[in-house]
C-alpha cells in the first residue's frame, strides 16, 4: 500500500497540529495551568473509559473522577512532601491492579459488581498517567522533561506507522492488534531516539547519548500501553474508544502510549534517586 497521505492520515496530521500549540503552551506554563490540562484530559479519558466499558451514568462516575483529581492536585500543589517511596508505591500499586485484572475479564464477564469494578479500574488507568505527569512536570522549570516524553511517544506512533506500512513483515501481537508489526516497533524506537537526540541537543537537556537510549525504551513501554488499550477494545469488539479527535478516534486512542510511558519514567527516576544505603 502506498505511503501517500490518506484521508485518515491527513485528518490525524491536522488534528495533531491544531492541538500541539495549546498542549505545549500549557506544559511550558506548568503549575495550575498544566493541572487544568490534566483535569480536562482526565475527565475526557475517564468519561470515555466508562462509556467504553458500559459503566452507567451515576454518582459512581463523579466519585471516580474525584479519586483521580485529588491525588493529581496534591502532587501539583506540593501541599505535603511526597517521597520517592510514596510515589513509587502508588504507581506500582496501580500497575499491579491493571495487570491483575485483564481487560477481557473486566469488560466481558457479566458479574455482580461489574460496573464498580470497571469504574475502579478506570480510576486506576487514568490516575496512572495523570499523577505521573503531574510529578514529572515538577522536575524542571520549563517542562522539558514532559515535552521530551510527549515527543518520544508521538515519535513512536509516527515511526511505527510509516515503518509498519512501508516494511510490513511479522506481526507484533496479531491477536490483539493485527496491523502492528515488529518493523513498526523498531521504526518507532528509532524515530523516538532521533527526536530525543534533537531535543537533548537543542535544549542542552540531559546526556545526548543516554537520552536517545531512554527514549527507545520509553517507545517500547508506550507500545505496551497501546496494546493494553487495544486489548480492551478488542474484548468489547470496538474499533475506537470514541470519536472526539478526527482521524484519531477517542482521546484514549491518542494517549494510550502515555498512560504507560509516563509512570514508567516517573518510577525509573524515583528508583534511581532512592538512597539504598
Amino acid at each position: 500500500m502506498p505511503l501517500g497521505l490518506s484521508e485518515n492520515l491527513s485528518q490525524r496530521i491536522v488534528s495533531a497540529l491544531s492541538l500541539l500549540p495549546v498542549v505545549l503552551g500549557l506544559i511550558y506554563l506548568g503549575g495550575w495551568w498544566f493541572f487544568a490540562l490534566l483535569v480536562v484530559g482526565a475527565s475526557l479519558m475517564y468519561r470515555e473509559w466508562c462509556e467504553l466499558t458500559e459503566v452507567p451514568r451515576s454518582p459512581l462516575r463523579n466519585i471516580g473522577l474525584l479519586a483521580i483529581i485529588i491525588p493529581t492536585a496534591l502532587v501539583t500543589s506540593n501541599y505535603f512532601e511526597i517521597s520517592n517511596a510514596m510515589l513509587v508505591t502508588f504507581l506500582l500499586g496501580i500497575g499491579f491492579v491493571l495487570v491483575a485484572l485483564p481487560p477481557k475479564r473486566l469488560v466481558v464477564e457479566k458479574t455482580k459488581g461489574r460496573n464498580t469494578a470497571n469504574a475502579f479500574v478506570g480510576v486506576c488507568y487514568v490516575s496512572f498517567a495523570v499523577v505521573a505527569m503531574a510529578w514529572l512536570r515538577e522536575q524542571d522549570s520549563h517542562g522539558i522533561l514532559v515535552i521530551w516524553l510527549f515527543f518520544a511517544v508521538w515519535a513512536m506512533d509516527v515511526g511505527g506507522y510509516f515503518a509498519g506500512k512501508g516494511i510490513g513483515g511479522p506481526k507484533l501481537a496479531p491477536r490483539i492488534s493485527p496491523k502492528k508489526t515488529w518493523a513498526g516497533l523498531i521504526g518507532g524506537m528509532a524515530l523516538a531516539a532521533l527526536v530525543s537526540l534533537a531535543i537533548s541537543l537543542i535544549f542542552e537537556y540531559g546526556n545526548p547519548v543516554i537520552m536517545p537510549a531512554l527514549a527507545a525504551v520509553v517507545a517500547v513501554v508506550a507500545q505496551i500501553g497501546d496494546l493494553y488499550e487495544s486489548a480492551v477494545k478488542r474484548a468489547l469488539d470496538k474499533k475506537d474508544s470514541g470519536a472526539l479527535i478526527p482521524g484519531h478516534g477517542g482521546i484514549l486512542d491518542r494517549v494510550d502510549g502515555l498512560v504507560f510511558a509516563a509512570p514508567f519514567v516517573a518510577i525509573s527516576m524515583n528508583i534511581a534517586d532512592m538512597n539504598w544505603s
